[in-house]
């Protein structure tokens, strides 16, 4: 956890890759609306920092006061020292290190769009903390497959599986699959599109003004919260 020789900055302009943040802030990532905070003993460079503040002593004990739940449709995803309404299919999230809990603009977005189709087998590429594979198996999907490249990503979805006591099949093959979703670059997006064993797929981590563009895929709905969207696609070759 930060300590205190730390300071807080949050940074906006980046794409959501979580994982690979957490590559170059290893103190601590936190998962803002529409933002990050990154901890770190200076300013980082290459990013646009729109604050920093000082990590004050004994934030290993308060840091979570500033973590909060968040509803999103039928589902609510929050940390796990929170209680989450009981009408809610909740998702909890113990953020470790990366301290989101889906309060990203393209996070809350595709879980918007999951609760729109109808449940199905689905693929999470890109997993990350493994929040879209936990909302997917809650909302009824199944069987639901994570994958990524980052180790410590499938470790981390596979304890929040378990923590919230639904089945997610984590690994780093493309299985087959309804749908795929991928909360990621806009670039990955198109270069996985075209790779998919899958007929659908929900797609986000890229700005309002983006879309992506690949070769027989069409939208079919789209989202869009804090500048960022989301997009469900159909493959008809």
């Amino acid at each position: 956890m930060p300590g205190g020789a730390l300071k807080r900055c949050v940074i906006v302009g980046g794409e959501p890759e979580l994982a690979l943040l957490l590559h170059i802030f290893p103190e601590g990532v936190e998962e803002l609306d529409g933002a990050y905070a990154v901890y770190a003993e200076d300013p980082p460079l290459g990013f646009d920092v729109i604050a920093v503040d000082d990590v004050a002593e004994g934030w290993e004990d308060g840091w979570r006061e500033f973590h909060h739940g968040v509803r999103v449709g039928r589902c609510w995803v929050g940390p796990p020292w929170e209680e989450p309404p009981q009408d809610a299919a909740a998702v909890v999230i113990d953020p470790g290190r990366a301290f989101g809990t889906g309060a990203h603009a393209t996070t809350r977005l595709c879980i918007e769009l999951l609760q729109d189709v109808e449940p199905t087998s689905l693929l999470d590429v890109g997993c990350g903390s493994g929040v879209l594979s936990v909302a997917a198996a809650k909302l009824g999907f199944a069987p639901v497959s994570a994958v990524d490249v980052d180790e410590v990503a499938l470790e981390v979805t596979a304890a929040n599986a378990a923590y919230n006591g639904v089945a997610v099949d984590v690994g780093t093959e493309l299985r087959r699959a309804g749908l795929a979703v991928m909360n990621i670059a806009l670039d990955v997006v198109e270069r996985m599109l075209s790779e998919l064993p899958v007929g659908r797929a929900i797609t986000a981590g890229y700005l309002e003004r983006d879309e992506p563009r690949v070769e027989g895929w069409y939208r079919l709905e789209r989202r869009v919260r804090d500048g960022w969207a989301a997009d469900l696609l159909e493959f008809h070759p």
